[in-house]
């Protein structure tokens, strides 16, 4: 693979590549640390068919002065690959992000949703839940009354806010934290949507507890904050977690890796908890 790789890259850069080292892989990406400068990503096999990888590009250019996002120095649209400048002294949280990483997080949001960038595509959240959920067997449905009831209080609520331009995969990987803030990566989900969807991706891909929420939100609206808005949070989080339940049982079931059966469980589980009784599947 590595060769490949050393292959590939000498060809798009003609730079000799000196060392190459796998980093920790993301759902979707397999990533290469190039010469300690470059990360070279290769999207894996079978993956997402809802992923536009010409939209991606359409985003990273759209979004570059906001300087938010790694360096792009290639990107092939047709198939995903993408060379981006070493994000050098940069990690991601462990365990569970620091206030201060998330008062990062609530800035740099901030910053990209008010920031007027427009692109010509939007997320199609409505679209890659029934994507996802007509790819599976009806034994794998979630529980019908609950999941119209969140579907109704989504659509009720979905339009009331402007469309900005949104992130819309907010998970650990996606994360890189300097000193002075935060990088967002891998943009392939990306397109205009709802801003409470990237509230709801943050809080809800990172487990954040109670008083990290509240002090996320707080950061992200300030004395705009109000019962209405946490209210809205709490039903885009029901929204997700339905939606990533479905798109986890579809990845599992096109690759076969334990990781998104585990994704769905717990997202399954989430979905147990507010459902009493519940007729979902064990």
């Amino acid at each position: 693979m590595k060769q490949r790789i050393k292959i590939q890259f000498e060809k798009i850069t003609n730079k000799k590549v000196r060392t190459c080292e796998l980093i920790e892989s993301g759902f979707n990406n397999e990533n290469y640390n190039i010469n300690d400068a470059y990360v070279l990503r290769v999207p894996k096999d079978n993956g997402d068919e809802t992923i536009s990888f010409y939209n991606e590009e359409k985003t990273y250019k759209a979004i570059e002065d906001l300087k938010i996002s790694e360096k792009i120095v290639y990107i092939d649209p047709k198939i995903g690959l993408k060379i981006s400048k070493f994000v050098h002294n940069a990690r991601q949280y462990i365990n569970t992000p620091t206030m201060e990483q998330i008062n990062y997080i609530a800035k740099t949001l901030k910053k990209l949703h008010n920031s007027g960038v427009k692109v010509d595509f939007g997320y199609q959240m409505f679209y890659k839940l029934n994507f996802y959920k007509n790819s599976l067997e009806s034994e794998d449905y979630l529980d019908s009354k609950y999941e119209k009831k969140v579907l109704k209080e989504i659509k009720n609520i979905f339009a009331k806010d402007p469309m900005v331009i949104c992130h819309n995969d907010l998970v650990q990987n996606n994360m890189l934290f300097k000193s002075n803030g935060v990088i967002l990566i891998d943009w392939e989900y990306s397109g205009m949507n709802n801003p409470y969807f990237d509230l709801a991706s943050f809080i809800s891909e990172n487990d954040l507890n109670e008083e990290q929420e509240e002090f996320f939100l707080k950061k992200y609206f300030g004395s705009k904050l109000n019962l209405t808005k946490r209210k809205r949070v709490k039903i885009f989080i029901n929204m997700l977690d339905i939606l990533f339940y479905y798109w986890g049982l579809y990845l599992y079931k096109k690759r076969g890796d334990l990781i998104y059966y585990q994704i769905a469980k717990h997202k399954q589980s989430r979905i147990l908890e507010k459902i009493k009784p519940t007729t979902l599947k064990q």
